[in-house]
């Protein structure tokens, strides 16, 4: 800001701008003190989604997990996780922008916006997106919200060439590339929703989407819409873990990485970025053509193959989780090895998000469908898509928040206390996935419960405490 005036670029951190840069006319919203309110949000509302889909409850059967016209609850189900989604991404944004150092003060201002906008209203919006129809007055404020997501990720890919054409060396790393195709793959993703959506939602209005279906897919409309949402499915959840791990790379301390961790993560995170072109290149051919029709007979008897998630999830193994292992391991080794019996302060903190990784990979594993179906019954349908993906990634998320904002004493107790509850939600979730006793859940609710007190003291701390931002 010079003499008043505000310019195109910032030089401060964008989490620790000060109050009325970015909006003069409100100078207590701030870039910090939204993305802690956003934990706090967001946290609410993923407490708020066992009263809609806890399966553990008995409330329904397994249709209300089944794909088609005769599911009471699975729309619901779908939009109220889209909705959680919105903030988890919006919360990624924020820190992405911070991270990656994004000068420009009118793209700080639109990403601050979208996230405002999105954060906030997908998930009350999700509340009463119970249906279709398009009367219905919840599905127009997370449609609303949906746009703000897509104005996030196209500023942060502007951002990001601003970046580029400058000729910064971050923008020279390989973190900086992760995130950047992690973009483009949400707009990819983000596209193919849309016109899903439109179709569920009008029809075949335009006709010319009627028209590509049968002329040049070969299917229905109805099928070229499910394709649709099957590809932007697969594709979201690729993107995100791989954005997620490029944030976690920045901040514990890639760029300091030297000799063989530094190649470790180098071949890491050229894995994971390789991971995103071949999942945009399925996703393209899942959506927008008939590929791959019925696996082949001796693909589909393999034991580790029943269905085409299952082969989308091999591909995910060798190249993003592999990457991802690589990268983890690398920051960690370089963190402080162990000390005779002395534990390095925050290294809690730096192990959670490989914890977090090995979680999210071994649920959505023993989760896969083996019948055919997206998403399976509705125990593995809740544990695959709230736990292994979504609560992981916003675990590693507020991990890397409290670990850029807060002092070192509080990282310490609040990274052993999401340790504890990150591995009482494994164990009861694993071991309910091995003897299907449903007494095991209250394993799974006390990780959770701790989980939880992790999200929302982070957030209390956030607001009410200055900053604190420690080297990576």
């Amino acid at each position: 800001m010079v003499d008043g005036t505000p310019t195109t670029e910032s030089s401060t951190a964008f989490l620790d701008e000060p109050e009325g840069t970015m909006f003069p006319r409100l100078k207590w919203l701030t870039p910090r003190r939204l993305a802690f309110f956003l934990v706090f949000w967001i946290s609410v509302f993923f407490a708020g989604s066992l009263f809609i889909n806890n399966p553990f409850t008995g409330s329904g059967g397994a249709t209300n997990w089944d794909i088609g016209a005769g599911s009471p609850n699975y729309y619901w189900v779908v939009m109220y996780l889209h909705g959680l989604n919105s903030g988890l991404v919006g919360l990624a944004a924020l820190v992405a922008c911070d991270f990656f150092e994004l000068p420009s003060l009118h793209v700080r201002r639109g990403i601050m916006g979208g996230v405002l906008v999105a954060g906030v209203l997908a998930p009350i919006g999700a509340i009463f997106n119970t249906s279709a129809p398009w009367t219905n007055a919840g599905l127009w404020i997370q449609v609303v919200a949906f746009l703000a997501l897509d104005e996030i990720v196209v500023l942060f890919l502007w951002g990001m060439l601003e970046v580029w054409r400058a000729g910064a060396p971050r923008s020279r790393t390989l973190p900086f590339v992760t995130a950047a195709l992690t973009g483009v793959a949400m707009l990819f993703a983000a596209l193919m929703g849309h016109i899903a959506g439109t179709i569920l939602g009008f029809g075949n209005n335009p006709s010319f989407l009627g028209e590509y279906a049968t002329q040049e897919v070969g299917e229905s409309l109805s099928d070229f819409a499910r394709n649709l949402i099957a590809a932007h499915s697969y594709l979201m959840t690729s993107a995100v873990p791989a954005g997620v791990v490029s944030l976690v790379a920045v901040r514990f301390g890639y760029y300091r990485l030297q000799g063989r961790t530094k190649k470790l993560a180098q071949l890491g995170l050229t894995l994971v970025c390789v991971d995103l072109v071949l999942q945009m290149g399925m996703a393209l051919l899942v959506g927008f053509s008939n590929w791959p029709g019925n696996l082949p007979t001796e693909i589909a008897a393999m034991p580790l193959l029943p269905s085409f998630v299952a082969v989308n999830d091999a591909v995910d193994f060798l190249f993003l989780v592999l990457g991802g292992v690589f990268v983890l391991v690398s920051l960690v080794v370089a963190s402080g090895r162990l000390q005779g019996w002395k534990i390095p302060s925050r290294m809690s903190i730096r192990v959670l998000p490989l914890l977090m990784l090995v979680m999210f990979v071994v649920v959505t594993a023993a989760t896969e469908p083996t019948n055919g179906s997206a998403l399976g019954g509705p125990t593995l349908a809740w544990l695959r898509l709230f736990i292994a993906f979504y609560l992981t990634m916003l675990v590693v998320l507020v991990v890397l928040l409290a670990e850029r904002m807060l002092g070192d004493r509080y990282q310490l107790r609040i990274g052993w206390t999401a340790t504890a509850g990150s591995l009482l939600t494994f164990t009861g979730v694993m071991i309910y996935l091995s003897t299907a006793v449903y007494a095991t859940g209250y394993v799974t609710v006390a990780g959770l419960l701790l989980i939880g007190y992790y999200f929302v003291s982070t957030a209390w701390r956030g607001l009410t405490v200055g900053s604190s931002t420690p080297s990576p």
